[in-house]
């Protein structure tokens, strides 16, 4: 066997080691007694676009919007915002224009640096992977992608060093599509799924908090269970139509009628 052949192997697998290492390493507890928001858990469990329909669904719970025309949400007509919602509520109330598709309404401006302000705050808490070392993670995962190939160049009949190489190169795929949760951020998702189980059984008009928590901590199975009607005729769990739209987030029709930025609450 040419153990010359095991080189770029063996240093893809000290790069995944490094990878791991940063992953894993980092992050400081969040301070005992502060419990998570629903759109935080929301954010925890399925990402920035998990936040905004935790954050759609807390403003529809609060009658602040409702669904549209061709899966689409739309903002109630009053000049009463809904009170104490979380900032990326907030967000999604001043930046709704007219009707608007959910995913269209998630890529407003100020919608997502509420959301980026909100993972800053789960990334102080050691709960989310920080967005630099995510890309450190990439980086160095990125040469361990040719480990095969020149595994494969420098020793064809050493078959166990391909071997090795094409593992490395599994080991790379899933650490780099893994999601941001930190090890302590997975644990704590799992265990709040396991303290809340029965927020599934949640019904708008008897505990819409419960509801809520229930679709941030469960996201597209309890939405289509405790919100069919809301799921199927909003869009919010669909791609939109190709149609045009002004990404810039700002010149809501709340803002004219005195919205949601003057008194939504903290």
């Amino acid at each position: 066997m040419d153990v010359t052949s095991g080189v770029p192997v063996g240093a893809a697998w000290c790069l995944l080691l490094l990878a791991g290492v940063l992953r894993l390493s980092g992050g400081r507890i969040r301070p005992p007694g502060s419990a998570l928001s629903p759109v935080e858990v929301g954010l925890l469990r399925g990402g920035a676009r998990g936040a905004a329909q935790t954050g759609l669904v807390e403003l529809y719970l609060a009658g602040a919007v409702e669904s549209g025309l061709r899966q689409t949400v739309r903002g109630v007509e009053s000049l009463l915002p809904p009170q104490g919602c979380s900032a990326v509520a907030r967000a999604q109330y001043g930046a709704l224009y007219r009707r608007m598709h959910p995913r269209r309404l998630q890529g407003a401006d100020r919608v997502r640096d509420a959301i980026g302000e909100t993972a800053r705050g789960l990334e102080r808490a050691g709960l989310l992977m920080s967005a630099k070392r995510r890309w450190a993670v990439r980086a160095v995962l990125l040469p361990v992608f040719a480990a095969a190939p020149l595994g494969a160049g420098a020793g064809g009949r050493a078959a166990v060093w391909l071997w090795l190489a094409l593992l490395a190169d599994v080991a790379a795929v899933v650490l780099w599509a893994a999601p941001r949760r930190t090890p302590r951020g997975a644990a704590l998702l799992a265990r709040l799924r396991q303290n809340h189980a029965g927020a599934r059984r949640a019904t708008e008009r008897d505990d819409p908090g419960a509801l809520l928590l229930s679709a941030a901590l469960f996201g597209a199975p309890a939405l289509r269970a405790q919100l069919p009607r809301f799921v199927e005729e909003s869009g919010l769990l669909t791609r939109p139509r190709g149609e045009g739209m002004d990404r810039s987030g700002r010149g809501g029709w709340h803002e004219s009628a005195g919205g949601c930025g003057g008194g939504c609450g903290s």
